[in-house]
């Protein structure tokens, strides 16, 4: 496939990841109206991310690095019987082991509560604890809905199985809008958006199964591991599940030092992870999920030197828009957020706590954004082992710098950006280490064109945060008490308009297509 063909796939992978993106963050709204950060937030976000555990183990970000570059050279093999084999037995162990887990995360909710929410108060606990029991099984339905996903995918169905991640926001939102007004207070509230949250994982997974179905043929679940494909893939599967493994440990190490620090620590890097993340899926996972399966048919080829310019190009598009993503956040990050939370529960002092645990992921944005594209070529060369050191050593790192900036400052209430700057630091040592590995490998990653095109993007994001700046000053001098939600949108405006127009100035083929003129040449 060309590269335009990998464009239009990251383009349509893109467009369903915005539908489900900006419904997400409608729902944050909605959270953040009802909730603010306060206790009964941050019981939700630890209970959320306890389950939600279970399924970035076993869901989509396993099933496409272990299955889905097997299932796609069968397809491409043009074998479907073979094909449909695999799939079943795939289907048979995810719900065998989903089912297992499931049970054991709802009994022993109480001991991870108190593990992974020490810091918390005995009425916090209580609550994090029933909120973990009510959203547990959701964690089989989402890693169900990721079988879906990779199904999808190879089959080059890139739309509706991102797009339809919007329902599942969709049943939370109808919940807020109707049950907020109603409910006695916060902690009633979240406990009634648990159900709707396993409501809407249910409703997704329905709203994919017709389009699977036509794709993979009637499902009978099996636990066939004689299938062909299967026991590669489950020697696949445990490199990959040990590196999200790690990372899941990461993440509850941050959420036990969240819950020491003051009340809202927990929903603030909530709000901020829902924002820096929207970038990341929108740019990065849109242009590694499409990528994946051709990376996977080139590796299988032995054409090596096409999966390094697939690489390459799709590496070039990500910082496109990745870095005027973090210049913008870091800049004029408090208009961000104030645009999407500032009402209701949500008031200055959360807006302000929000926007330095923002700027702080801002800080890892670029790697973050990459580290899906280069892992993805591992994966298509069946090379697990890798990704899993790479994944080891970051989040080594990542500990301990959270650990040194977040615990010095716990009594204040920026303190939660240690943690995400901890995230950001680590994020560049996996990128670092999965970089120079495909270098030797594949030959030069990071060509001197590619470098010149970088610089040249990063200065038009620094032009369009000076003009935005500048429009703030004046905006503020005039308007010193408008709400973000007008304050933002001029001067965001500016800030995506200075950036397209200065970047396609300096030559960027990519502001060229946007602003519908030719690409002009420059100098080197």
């Amino acid at each position: 496939m060309s590269d335009a063909g990998g464009g239009r796939s990251a383009f349509v992978v893109g467009a369903g990841i915005l539908i489900s993106r900006v419904v997400g963050l409608l729902r944050q709204t909605a959270f953040a109206y009802y909730f603010g950060a306060g206790p009964a937030a941050d019981a939700y976000g630890a209970a959320f991310k306890i389950p939600n555990a279970v399924r970035n183990l076993l869901g989509e970000g396993t099933l496409s690095a272990a299955f889905v570059p097997i299932y796609s050279r069968l397809l491409s093999r043009d074998d479907p019987r073979a094909a449909r084999a695999l799939s079943n037995a795939v289907l048979g162990l995810l719900l065998a082991a989903t089912s297992i887990l499931t049970l054991v995360g709802i009994l022993a909710a109480p001991l991870l509560t108190r593990v992974l929410a020490g810091g918390f108060d005995d009425t916090t606990r209580e609550l994090t604890t029933r909120l973990t029991r009510v959203m547990f099984p959701m964690t089989g339905l989402m890693v169900l809905s990721g079988w879906c996903l990779g199904i999808q995918n190879s089959h080059r169905g890139f739309f509706w199985p991102y797009a339809s991640a919007a329902i599942w926001s969709l049943a939370q939102i109808a919940l807020l809008l109707i049950g907020g007004p109603r409910a006695a207070d916060t902690a009633t509230l979240s406990y009634w958006l648990a159900w709707a949250t396993l409501g809407g994982a249910l409703l997704q997974i329905g709203a994919q199964a017709p389009e699977v179905l036509r794709l993979a043929g009637p499902l009978r679940p099996t636990l066939d591991r004689a299938a062909e494909g299967v026991m590669p893939m489950l020697r696949n599967v445990l490199p990959v599940v040990t590196a999200l493994g790690v990372v899941q440990i990461s993440s509850f190490v941050d959420l036990y030092i969240a819950s020491f620090l003051p009340t809202g620590a927990v929903a603030n890097i909530g709000y901020a992870n829902t924002l820096a993340l929207l970038p990341v899926s929108l740019f990065g996972v849109s242009v590694a999920a499409a990528a994946l399966p051709d990376l996977s048919r080139d590796a299988g080829a032995m054409a090596m030197d096409a999966l390094l310019e697939k690489v390459r190009s799709g590496w070039q598009r990500i910082l496109f828009y990745i870095v005027p993503s973090a210049v913008a956040f870091i800049a004029l990050g408090d208009y961000c957020v104030g645009m999407l939370y500032r009402a209701g529960r949500f008031g200055v002092a959360e807006q302000t706590s929000v926007h330095w645990v923002l700027a702080a992921y801002a800080i890892g944005l670029v790697s973050f954004g990459s580290v899906k594209l280069l892992g993805s070529a591992y994966y298509a060369m069946q090379d697990y082992r890798t990704p899993l050191r790479a994944s080891i050593t970051s989040i080594a790192v990542s500990v301990i710098v959270s650990v040194s900036v977040a615990v010095p400052l716990r009594a204040l209430s920026v303190a939660a950006a240690g943690i995400a700057l901890g995230s950001a630091v680590g994020s560049y040592v996996n990128l670092a280490i999965l970089a120079r590995g495909l270098q030797r490998r594949l030959g030069a990653l990071y060509t001197a064109t590619m470098w010149r095109g970088t610089r040249r993007i990063a200065l038009a994001a620094l032009v369009a945060a000076l003009v935005g700046t500048l429009l703030r000053y004046v905006q503020y001098r005039w308007f010193p008490t408008m709400h973000p939600r007008l304050a933002g949108i001029p001067v965001l405006g500016a800030f995506g308009g200075t950036y397209l127009l200065v970047a396609w100035a300096m030559g960027s083929a990519e502001a060229a297509r946007w602003l519908r003129r030719p690409v002009r040449r420059v100098g080197s």
